[in-house]
C-alpha cells in the first residue's frame, strides 16, 4: 500500500513577545499526547529569549521534537536577501556560513545534537545557502517556496534533500483559527490533498508559526518592515489575539490532528526520518556503456533528468559522466565499461557562447579533461569551456560532447571538426520567475528591491535538480 507522508512543521520564531513562548509548549503537549512526530525550526535569538526569560520548561518541551534551523536574528536587516543579492554561489554560500555559523551551533549546543534542516525567513529562499550546509552539518532544506518546484514532490537541488516546493500539497495553519470555521476548510484541504496522493502516494507539507496562536500581526511587521531596524529598546510587540481565539487554536490544532490520524495509510514524519526514507541511490551507481549511450542521446538536443532503475541521475551528473567518458578516451582511447556517478554543482555565473561554430576535435578532446580536472578541483561545472577560439556554455558543450560520445560508443571514425551543437537546459522550466519576482515584495525588504542575481544563481544550479523519492518507490 503506498503511504502518504505527512511533515508538519513549526516556525519558532518571535523572540520579542514574552506571551508567544507559550504556545510551542501548549503544541508540544498536544502532540505528546497523541504521539505524533514534528519538526521545529528554531530563530537563535528566540533561543536566547528562553534561556533569558528562564523558559526552560519551553525549551524541555521542545527537545522532544525534531529540531532545525531558522537562522539566527530572523528578519533583522540585512536580511537573507539583502546580503546575497550581488553574490554568486560560492562568496554567498561563504558569507552565509560566516553569519549563520554561530547562530546554528548556539541553537545546536542548546538542545545538545546535530540540526535536522534549515529554512528561510519570509519569502527568502535562496541557492546559495546550500554549499554551506554540509560545513554546517545541517542534511535537509525543509520550507516552502513557490520560486523552485519540481511536481509538488520533494527533490534533491545541490545535491541536499529538499522538502521545500510542496506547492498544491502546502498546508499553511497561520491564523487558520480566527474563523470558527477554519478547521473545517483545512480539514477539506488536507482531504482534497490526501484523495489525489493516496494512490501513489506522497508528502504532505503542513506549517504552522505558532505565534500567531497570540499575535494577530507578525511580530517581524510590526518591527522590521520595509528595511526598517529598530533598536532593541525600540521593539514592540504585535497586537495580541482575543483569549477566545487563542483557545480556539489549541482546541482546533488538536480536533486536525486526530483527523489526520483517522487515516489508516498517513504518516506523520520528521525532517530527520526523510533523511532515511529519500536516499539518493546514484551515490552508488556506476554506469555502463548502454546506459551511457542512453543518457548521451537523451542530452543531445534538451537536458533534463533522467532515471537509471531506480535513480534519477541529475543534468550535472550526466555532464559529468559524459565528460568523464570523453576524457578517458581522449587519454587512453577506450571507455571503461563502467562509470562512477560524481555531484558537481552547476556553474558559478553565466556566459554565452561565442566563437567559430566548427570546433577541431582534437581540441575538443582535450577540452574535456580540462572541464574534467575543473571539476574534481572546484565542485562546479564550468561556466565556459575553452575549445580552441570558441567559449562553450555548459548545455552547448554537453550536447557536443554527448554527439562525440555516441560516435565512439558505436565504433564511428571520428572526423577531424565537429560542429557544435546547441542544447537547452529543461531544468529551467522548474524555476518560476514571477514568485521570485514577489519574493522581492516581502514585507521585510526595503521599497523596490531586486536581486537578479539570485534568480539566476537559481536557474544556474538547476543543474543539480532531480526528484527525491522514498526508497519502497
Amino acid at each position: 500500500m503506498a503511504k502518504v507522508l505527512v511533515y508538519l512543521w513549526f516556525d519558532v520564531e518571535d523572540y520579542i513577545t514574552p506571551e508567544a513562548d507559550e504556545p510551542p509548549k501548549r503544541i508540544v503537549e498536544i502532540l505528546s499526547k497523541h504521539n505524533v512526530k514534528a519538526t521545529a525550526k528554531l530563530v537563535g535569538q528566540k533561543v536566547r529569549s528562553l534561556q533569558k526569560r528562564k523558559r526552560e520548561d519551553v525549551i524541555e518541551a521542545l527537545s522532544t521534537l525534531d529540531i532545525g534551523y531558522h537562522l539566527d536574528t530572523h528578519s533583522r536587516h540585512p536580511t537573507l536577501y539583502e546580503y546575497l543579492a550581488d553574490k554568486d554561489i560560492e562568496t554567498g554560500a561563504a558569507e552565509f556560513q560566516r553569519r549563520e555559523e554561530e547562530g546554528a551551533a548556539y541553537v545546536s549546543h542548546a538542545f545538545n545534537r546535530d540540526l535536522s534542516c534549515l529554512g528561510h525567513p519570509g519569502w527568502t529562499w535562496a541557492p546559495h545557502v546550500y554549499p554551506a550546509m554540509p560545513k554546517m552539518r545541517i542534511p535537509v532544506y525543509l520550507d516552502e517556496t513557490s520560486i523552485l518546484n519540481l511536481n509538488d514532490s520533494p527533490y534533491w537541488y545541490c545535491n541536499v534533500l529538499n522538502l521545500n516546493g510542496a506547492g498544491r500539497n502546502f498546508i499553511n495553519l497561520d491564523f487558520f483559527f480566527n474563523d470558527p470555521k477554519g478547521l473545517q476548510k483545512v480539514k477539506r484541504q488536507f482531504n482534497q490533498i490526501y484523495g489525489r496522493l493516496r494512490t501513489k502516494g506522497g508528502a504532505i507539507s503542513i506549517l504552522f508559526h505558532v505565534h500567531t496562536i497570540v499575535n494577530r500581526r507578525f511580530w517581524d511587521e510590526v518591527n522590521f518592515a520595509r528595511g526598517r531596524n529598530p533598536a532593541v529598546d525600540e521593539l514592540v510587540v504585535p497586537p495580541r489575539q482575543p483569549p477566545e481565539v487563542t483557545e480556539r487554536a489549541y482546541r482546533d490544532f488538536e480536533e486536525l490532528i486526530k483527523y489526520i490520524l483517522s487515516f489508516d495509510d498517513v504518516d506523520f514524519i520528521t525532517a530527520r526520518d526523510a533523511m532515511s526514507i529519500f536516499q539518493d541511490p546514484s551515490r552508488s551507481l556506476e554506469v555502463d556503456r548502454e546506459r551511457l549511450d542512453m543518457l548521451a542521446r537523451k542530452s543531445l538536443r534538451e537536458i533534463r533528468h533522467q532515471k537509471i532503475d531506480r535513480a534519477y541521475l541529475s543534468p550535472a551528473q550526466i555532464f559529468c559522466l559524459v565528460t568523464k567518458a570523453v576524457a578517458c578516451y581522449a587519454q587512453t582511447n577506450v571507455i571503461p565499461d563502467k562509470l562512477p556517478v560524481v555531484q558537481p554543482l552547476g556553474p558559478p555565473s553565466r556566459k554565452r557562447t561565442r566563437g567559430p561554430r566548427t570546433l577541431s576535435m582534437r581540441s575538443l578532446l582535450q577540452a574535456s579533461r580540462i572541464v574534467l580536472d575543473t571539476m574534481e578541483r572546484t565542485g562546479y561545472i564550468p561556466s565556459g569551456i575553452v575549445v580552441e577560439r570558441s567559449v562553450l556554455i555548459p548545455e552547448d558543450y554537453l550536447s557536443t560532447a554527448s554527439s562525440v560520445l555516441l560516435r565512439i560508443l558505436h565504433g564511428r571514425k571520428l572526423p577531424e571538426k565537429v560542429v557544435l551543437r546547441r542544447g537547452k537546459l529543461a531544468q529551467s522550466r522548474y524555476v518560476n520567475s514571477q514568485a521570485f519576482a514577489k519574493a522581492c515584495k516581502w514585507q521585510m525588504l526595503p521599497e523596490n528591491f531586486k536581486a537578479p542575481g539570485i534568480l539566476e544563481q537559481t536557474l544556474l544550479q538547476a543543474w543539480t535538480l532531480k526528484p527525491a523519492l522514498p526508497l519502497d518507490t
